[in-house]
Order: structure tokens, then C-alpha cells, then sequence
């Protein structure tokens, strides 16, 4: 059900954005503890909104004080919200809040968001993977070198990642319902696919998917903040025919072999994915950013099974290059084991 507080917070962080650009204006209420604790999370059934949701019922339960979650529009309006100190905690993809912490956001350009604190991996806000036809020689990134690829219009992983990759393609930008007509009448030579949904082509198109490999993962992570490995969504199994009617001679004819089920996707390698982590206010407590972290980490195969996405690599913090981190999420880290280098941690 969606919040009723969505549209007070889209008002606040438009609010904010515009105080933002006044000459020495400072973010309001990070400096004393909140009251109730507001987690912004994203669109309404998105796989990132049902995490988020799924999430926020479990923190109700534990953080000893009111938790209410605001549905916005994603990753830009959230950090907004946690540099004002309207929301304590958000979902945020890593490259953008590299961008916000880096200053060149597009919601306040020259205005570096200090007060962002990483507690968190949630999930591959997109991962990306590559559709060509069966047989047409194209089975790798390597491959694509002076083809023409497909990618969605609001795409915007491909074309960095090729460029780190060092490979040139003819980039088209379309809507994805149009491509398998436009591999019919021989105008691309492969997709590029970064929503968590999955795709496939029509039955009569027979493709092949892959995505890249581990030393194109590491180096494309080495250029582009937030990346890191990432489960390839599979699409779904295709539909079994139907069973025929009974024959009573069938019994008897040794030649009547029923036809093979058809098999489902089988998992393909982790590809590239740009991570959605979640992000805290510098001013929420360490106890609260803490748990926080713990029930991400702890329960992150219920919480990807209530979003809805497949389950992801272990979860790495130290992959994050964006934020420094909240000092509770790094006594969270500790407790599993990893450290978080001191210069990290504020």
C-alpha cells in the first residue's frame, strides 16, 4: 500500500533542494537524534520498494523507537531526504552517491552531501547482460566490438561499462519491446539488458545471453564506484506442452517415447551490477545504525526472497568506494568478521 508520507517528503526534498542553492545553506536536523526513524525506499512494487517494505517491518520490530518507511521515486530524491536529515536511512545506489558525496549530483551540483553514512549492500540496482542471436557468433562483451546494440532509453550502465572495457559499439537507443523486430529485419546484432526483470526473447528467436566475465567485472569495478558482482536474472522456464490423451496401443509400442520436459533456464555466471546499498544520516544513532545493518546482512536471503530477486554473491562492503561508513555499521561488519579500515569509518 503506498505511504501517505510519500508526497510530503517528494514536497520536503524539493523544499530542501531549492534551499540548497541559497548561499551558505546548511541541512537541518542532522544534529540531534530522530524522533521517529524514516526509511526512504523506492517505487511501489519495484524489487528495491518490496525489499524496502519487507525490510522496514523488520526494523519496526527491533529499533525500540517509531519506524515508518516514505515511497519516493528512487536513489536522487533519497539522498536529498539523508542530507537534510528528513529520512534517517535510504536506499541509494552506489554511483549515486558517489555523485552526491562527490558534489556533482544532479539534484545540487557543486554541493557535496556530507552527511551520508554507508551501512549496507542490498542488492544490484541493475546487472547487466548481453542477448544476440543463436549462432551469429556473438557470445561474449569481447564480440561486440563494432556491432550495433540495442540499449533501453533510460539505460545508463552499458555504455560506461563498454567504455571502461575499452570496447566500441554502435549504441541505438530503443524501447526494449521493439527489439525482437529489429533483430528480425537484421538492424542490431545484440541487446543490452540492466533491469533486475528478466528477459528473453520470443520462442521462434533462439538467443544466447551472457554477461562478463570475472576479469571484465574487476576491471569495469575499477573504473565505476558500486559495481561489483552480480546474479544474472534468469527468465522464466518455458511453458510445458501439454500432456497428450491416452493411447491404449501406446502401451504396447515400444517405439511411443513421451517427449522430453522441457528443461529451465540453467544460472549463467555473475555479471556486472551497480549496487543499491543501504544509506544512513550521519545523525542516526549507532545502536540503531547497527541493527540496521545487521538485518540486512543476517536476513538478506528472506529480504531478496520478499523483494523478489534472486539471491546475490556474498555480500562484500568493502566494494564500496562512495561513502565513508556509519561508525555502527562498521562495529556491525566487525562482528562478522570484516574490517573496515579506520579512514573509512566517520
Amino acid at each position: 500500500m503506498p505511504s501517505s508520507r510519500a508526497p510530503l517528503l517528494a514536497g520536503l526534498a524539493a523544499a530542501f533542494l531549492l534551499g540548497l542553492a541559497a548561499p551558505g545553506a546548511q541541512a537541518q536536523g542532522t544534529s540531534a537524534t530522530p524522533r521517529e526513524i524514516i526509511v526512504a525506499t523506492a517505487p511501489v512494487n519495484s524489487p528495491l520498494g518490496r525489499w524496502g517494505n519487507a525490510f522496514v517491518e523488520r526494523l519496526k520490530a527491533e529499533a525500540g523507537q517509531p519506524v515508518s518507511e516514505a515511497i519516493t521515486a528512487g536513489p536522487l530524491p533519497n539522498t536529498a531526504l539523508l542530507q537534510s536529515g528528513r529520512v534517517a536511512i535510504g536506499l541509494v545506489s552506489l554511483d549515486v552517491a558517489a555523485a552526491a558525496w562527490g558534489g556533482s549530483s544532479p539534484m545540487a551540483p557543486g554541493l557535496k552531501f556530507d552527511h551520508l553514512r554507508a551501512l549496507a549492500p542490498v542488492a544490484p540496482a541493475a546487472v547487466l547482460r548481453f542477448v544476440a542471436p543463436a549462432g551469429g557468433g556473438i557470445v561474449s562483451a569481447s564480440d561486440l566490438a563494432g556491432k550495433r546494440v540495442a540499449l533501453a532509453t533510460d539505460d545508463a550502465l552499458t555504455e560506461p561499462m563498454l567504455k571502461a572495457l575499452g570496447i566500441a559499439a554502435t549504441l541505438r537507443r530503443l524501447p526494449l519491446t521493439e527489439v525482437a523486430k529489429q533483430f528480425t529485419d537484421k538492424k542490431i546484432d545484440a541487446v543490452a539488458v540492466t533491469g533486475l526483470e528478466p528477459f528473453a526473447l520470443p520462442p521462434g528467436q533462439p538467443a544466447v545471453t551472457f554477461g562478463l566475465t570475472v576479469a571484465e567485472i574487476a576491471r569495469v569495478a575499477g573504473a565505476i564506484p558500486g559495481v561489483a558482482a552480480a546474479a544474472v536474472p534468469l527468465p522464466p522456464a518455458p511453458p510445458s506442452a501439454p500432456a497428450p490423451a491416452a493411447d491404449p496401443a501406446a502401451a504396447t509400442d515400444p517405439a511411443a517415447v513421451p517427449a522430453p520436459a522441457a528443461l529451465p533456464p540453467q544460472p549463467l555466471p555473475p555479471s556486472a551490477g551497480m549496487w543499491t546499498w543501504l544509506v544512513a544520516t550521519d545523525a542516526l544513532p549507532e545502536d540503531v545504525a547497527r541493527r540496521a545493518t545487521e538485518i540486512a546482512v543476517g536476513e538478506a536471503a528472506p529480504l531478496a526472497e520478499a523483494a523478489g530477486f534472486e539471491a546475490s554473491p556474498a555480500l562484500d562492503p568493502l566494494t564500496n568506494r562512495a561513502l565513508p561508513f556509519h561508525r555502527g555499521a562498521a562495529a556491525a561488519w566487525a562482528a562478522q568478521g570484516v574490517t573496515v579500515p579506520a579512514d573509512q569509518v566517520r
